[in-house]
């Protein structure tokens, strides 16, 4: 892409929630009330900080609280700004929710998986792109903010990074975000593509104080 051309048609920042409250150490999945740990509001004030100068004309979220509660650390540094549910966000559906994290090894949720039913890679990435489609369509030429989680948040960089999306891929060394991360994506004047070779990709860890 032209520098010139670099988010011209709008851009997205998509950043994972922040730390949850998880005493039993379990995958909480799409498990409703896992609210943000004490870490995790520090986390989430820094991410609002951070983007606290971005032109933020839109603010999505999974519906779940803990994106809820980071996406609304996000909008209290910007006036005006309303957090809204896109259920397109949400985490990967799997029935491994509510297994204890000490047997899901390196967080494998497809190979395999629980259920013939459970979310494929190929499926979660399909559902990100469908949101980025439908967000930046809306959006055309805006900057947009939006969290979710771990696993959508790492596929929709792997796909943008022009990766096979498979497991190997995200779980590469030093690839998997970390809580309230935020990815940058800038769009070529057509605004939304699927095209990788017509998207800036850049990552940002949040500095904490």
């Amino acid at each position: 892409m032209i520098p010139a051309e670099v988010g011209r048609g709008g851009t997205l920042w998509l950043a994972r929630h922040a730390d949850v409250h998880n005493p039993q150490k379990i995958f909480y999945g799409r498990l409703t009330r896992f609210r943000l740990s004490k870490l995790g509001e520090q986390q989430a004030t820094e991410l609002g900080d951070y983007l606290s100068d971005k032109p933020l004309t839109a603010l999505y979220c999974s519906p779940l609280l803990r994106t809820r509660q980071t996406a609304e650390a996000v909008a209290k540094c910007h006036a005006g700004l309303k957090v809204q549910t896109n259920q397109r966000l949400l985490e990967v559906r799997t029935n491994y929710q509510g297994v204890p994290l000490a047997d899901l090894g390196d967080f494998n949720f497809y190979e395999p998986m629980a259920q013939p039913t459970d979310e494929t890679l190929e499926e979660l990435c399909e559902r990100l792109l469908e949101f980025t489609r439908w967000a930046m369509n809306r959006h055309k030429g805006e900057t947009i903010a939006s969290v979710s989680h771990g696993d959508p948040v790492v596929v929709l960089h792997a796909y943008y990074t022009g990766l096979p999306i498979r497991l190997a891929s995200l779980r590469r060394p030093n690839f998997y975000p970390e809580r309230a991360s935020v990815t940058r994506y800038d769009f070529p004047p057509e605004g939304f593509t699927k095209d990788p070779r017509r998207v800036r990709v850049s990552y940002y860890e949040v500095p904490t104080k």
